[in-house]
């Protein structure tokens, strides 16, 4: 009995509901566009069936609606936000890029969606009426009353139709293309209905509080009915508080207010206009010349800089404490050499993580604790720096990490390869990866116990098509979590067919441990199958994790209602804009 009510109460928590009060929306002007070159790419293929679990205690359904925030100072309207980025947004197809959070920055701005994160872990329906959304069925059905008038920027009226379709868009069943983040979501959907016009029902495998949290980020994002990756190449398909005014292939994106956008009296903004610039330096010199009035950076040169504008009241600070991370190193295990266990163990023991973690610090801004696997020692999940360091394979220092070298070595012979073996590095070349993974650090320590690597520079979109195709021997790199969920992080990573598994990793205990994790509710228990998991990746080699970072984002002191939500990555509100406004 009492675990019942705990389970109840978690849920009850997790779903507080936020009913969107607005006037209903004119019909919008369509606004001409000038296309980005894009191909997307197809995501690895659809997952198995997920396994459904034993019958798992279920909340009593709740409804709720709470009103819209309102700011303690009114909003001023008028103003361009001025952005600059180091990635060009290639298309209009949020749902499927996702390597980059810069991509978001342009995208989240053009889209809504089902849930929304605006601020802390707190996600709230969108597009509901003021019926809100319920919970049917134990907890097992999620239906969504969906609010009237709004349009898409087309001139067409959203419906639920338009939902489901975006749903089953996301998670491959239109196109067989799983979005790579938001995709996760199809481990917990049985399946998707519009029993009316303006009313969505989600029917989920199993009760879960994370599926809101999905629906939360900006992949997410609701699209028109018959919406093609191809036409998305073109032309957005969304509803969002900005239209596009123009594109400039590589170069910018300008967008404008939409004047029928269905939350009333937003955006305050007359509009944005995002630069591109791959520098770092220059990115940073247009912010502190005011030119720009929003920074991204994670790079220690100008910590001093910024900290002394900060305490001078000119910019504020946003921090994310998970930042991206870990970093790692990624081996493909569905092609030779490292289809072989001796040899991914070999890898994994031939990283030094303290010398690798010293060029990584000495670029980027590090918390003071270690990440090995997914989350910072600070974090819910983390793990404790005593508990890894000496501990696990390949996580030596001193004696103890030349002992793992030779140990490599010896492996690497064991496996067949005498006299070494040849493989491709495959690595991004923007931002530039000397700065950012290292690789050629990786490359040495490599070729220490017999693996030489040669490095192969593709570009953003390139790379991610390249991962996804598994078309690579080795890599390295780091992601960014949304949610700060282990879900997220196991379901695209770690599980058979994930929509981000791009090392071909597949153990059914892993899968099975997934589904128990992702069923459990009682926070002592959920951590505990978690840290199983983690070991069971560990004694895979899953991958060789060495690092993580903090995330940081400033802005002039006059931008106000900023706010960050689960994370600088795809929270949806952070890069919605809506609600931001300038004070002077």
């Amino acid at each position: 009995m009492r675990v019942g009510k705990l389970l109840a109460g978690m849920v009850v928590v997790l779903i507080l509901m936020v009913a969107l009060a607005c006037n209903s929306a004119a019909e919008p002007t369509a606004t001409a566009t000038t296309a980005p070159a894009a191909t997307p790419t197809k995501a690895p293929g659809a997952t198995p069936t997920a396994t459904k679990p034993a019958v798992v205690a279920s909340p009593t359904p709740t409804t709720a609606a709470a009103p819209t925030p309102t700011p303690s100072i009114q909003p001023k309207r008028g103003g361009m936000l001025n952005m600059v980025t180091g990635t060009y947004t290639p298309n209009f197809d949020p749902q499927l890029l996702s390597i980059t959070p810069e991509y978001y920055v342009a995208n989240g701005k053009l889209y809504n969606n089902l849930m929304v994160n605006y601020s802390g872990s707190a996600v709230q329906c969108e597009i509901c009426s003021d019926a809100g959304w319920t919970l049917e069925n134990n907890g097992k059905s999620m239906v969504f009353n969906l609010k009237q008038g709004i349009k898409f920027h087309s001139g067409k009226e959203m419906t639920s139709a338009d939902v489901v379709y975006s749903l089953k868009m996301l998670t491959g069943q239109i196109d067989g293309i799983i979005s790579p983040r938001g995709g996760v979501v199809k481990e917990y959907i049985d399946s998707i209905e519009a029993p009316s016009k303006y009313v969505v029902r989600i029917n989920l495998i199993r009760p879960s509080p994370f599926v809101p949290k999905v629906l939360a980020m900006a992949t997410a994002a609701i699209y028109q009915d018959g919406t093609t990756r191809e036409s998305l190449n073109s032309k957005d398909s969304g509803s969002g508080p900005y239209l596009v005014k123009n594109t400039v292939s590589g170069t910018s994106w300008s967008l404008v207010r939409n004047p029928d956008y269905f939350k009333s009296g937003q955006p305050y903004l007359d509009g944005v206009e995002i630069t591109y610039v791959g520098d770092t330096n220059t990115r940073s010199a247009a912010f502190f010349t005011h030119k720009v009035r929003w920074l991204a950076v994670d790079d220690n040169q100008y910590t001093s800089r910024l900290n002394q504008m900060q305490a001078d009241g000119k910019i504020s600070r946003f921090t994310e404490a998970g930042g991206c991370g870990p970093r790692f190193i990624a081996m493909n295990w569905t092609k030779p050499p490292f289809n072989d266990l001796k040899m991914r163990q070999a890898a994994n023991l031939a990283i030094d993580r303290v010398a690798l973690g010293n060029v990584w610090s000495a670029q980027t801004i590090m918390p003071p604790s270690v990440n090995p696997f997914m989350f910072n020692e600070t974090e819910e999940f983390g793990t404790a720096a005593e508990k890894v360091w000496n501990i696990y394979p390949g996580w030596g220092k001193g004696d103890k990490k030349k002992q793992e070298i030779e140990q490599a070595k010896q492996l690497v012979k064991d496996a067949g390869y005498a006299t070494g073996v040849d493989v491709v590095q495959l690595q991004r070349g923007n931002p530039p990866p000397s700065s950012y993974h290292a690789p050629d650090v990786v490359q040495a320590m490599l070729k220490e116990i017999g693996i030489r690597t040669k490095l192969e520079l593709v570009s953003s979109s390139d790379y991610a098509s390249r991962m996804a195709n598994m078309d690579y021997n080795v890599t390295s790199y780091n992601y960014c979590l949304t949610t700060r969920d282990p879900d997220e992080a196991v379901g695209q990573y770690w599980i058979t067919g994930g929509a981000r598994n791009w090392v071909g990793y597949s153990n059914p205990a892993m899968d099975k441990l997934y589904v128990q994790m992702s069923s459990e509710l009682d926070p002592t228990k959920r951590r505990a199958l978690f840290d199983q998991i983690q070991d069971q990746f560990v004694k895979d080699v899953g991958w060789v994790a060495v690092q993580g970072a903090d995330s940081q984002t400033f802005v002039w002191s006059e931008v106000q209602g900023f706010t960050i939500g689960m994370s600088t990555h795809s929270a949806s509100g952070l890069h919605r804009a809506d609600r931001i406004w300038f004070k002077d």
